[in-house]
């Protein structure tokens, strides 16, 4: 495995070191600013950004955002999400009308490779375990998988220097092979809400009149119309800066703090239990209306 790579499996205490958790994605012919915005950007807080800085961010009063980063290399955009996830998960949306590649690194859950094209997963493994491979077409890159040091035959399990090795299958399809010093720079970056995302939906079979009527929020600006839209089979697209789209933005900001505070020392006690649980019920209200708004996107 060449040494260029070998920061994306360092652990703490060593040096270089990004992170236990973290996500890169690769985006063809789509321009940062776009990039982001495919994954839920919220244009209104752009500005160039370290991951230190990100992190710093991660608070109650901040409201816990997720935060995305942008570089453009060639006729790619490389996206890096410091300490999250989300990257991986909306592979599908990064990858409408072109391809998206995207890995996460995350030492407490699974870490994933997926390749998808034109919103459709062409190949997904896990990367511990890359004889389980899944997608339209799951042997697309058996090749540069064994290049890269996967092997893809393997059914006892691959560990050491798995995400150097992703790092380096993303290279040999994209040829793209951002440094450690480039995505730890400062670098243009977006709060992102992966509701604002076209990404495909999942849960939310809650029934979303009965969830508004509960929490009384039916008087907000355009939802009943974005509602009364979907259900005659319309598209439904509410951007980030619409009336509506604040209120959404809102709902998921007290839905994080809901969640992310019962394991923040510092911030637990500062929502009582009956917030925490009316947190809750909007974070199930923005997942029960995007499965509303993206009808047209379900399986």
């Amino acid at each position: 495995m060449p040494r260029k790579h070998s920061w994306a499996d360092a652990h703490p205490g060593d040096e270089p070191f990004l992170g236990e958790i973290f996500s890169l994605a690769f985006v063809r012919d789509v321009g940062p600013l776009d990039a982001m915005g495919r994954v839920g950007g919220l244009p209104d807080t752009l500005a160039e950004r370290t991951p230190k800085e990100i992190s710093a961010l991660h608070d109650y009063d901040h409201g816990y955002p997720e935060v995305v980063c942008a570089l453009a290399s060639g006729e790619w955009t490389v996206l890096v999400q410091p300490t999250g996830f989300w990257l991986q998960l909306l592979v599908d949306a990064l990858s409408r009308g072109t391809e998206a590649i995207a890995f996460v690194r995350h030492d407490y859950a699974t870490s994933r490779f997926t390749h998808a094209v034109d919103g459709e997963i062409v190949t997904t493994f896990h990367l511990n375990y890359p004889d389980h491979r899944d997608g339209t077409d799951p042997d697309r890159h058996l090749d540069l998988m064994r290049d890269a040091g996967f092997d893809p035959d393997d059914d006892e399990g691959q560990y050491g220097e798995a995400i150097s090795r992703a790092l380096r299958l993303a290279e040999l399809i994209t040829g793209v092979a951002p440094t450690l010093g480039q995505l730890t720079g400062p670098l243009p970056s977006m709060h992102f809400d992966h509701w604002f995302s076209r990404t495909r939906p999942s849960g939310g079979a809650e029934s979303v009149e009965e969830i508004v009527a509960e929490l009384g929020v039916g008087d907000t600006p355009g939802l009943a119309a974005a509602i009364a839209a979907a259900a005659r089979g319309e598209p439904v697209v509410v951007t980030p800066d619409s009336e509506l789209g604040r209120h959404v933005r809102e709902w998921s900001a007290t839905a994080r703090r809901a969640s992310w505070s019962l394991n923040d020392p510092w911030a637990r006690s500062r929502m009582s239990d009956e917030e925490r649980r009316h947190g809750y019920r909007l974070g199930h209200l923005t997942q029960a209306l995007a499965t509303k708004f993206r009808a047209d996107l379900a399986q």
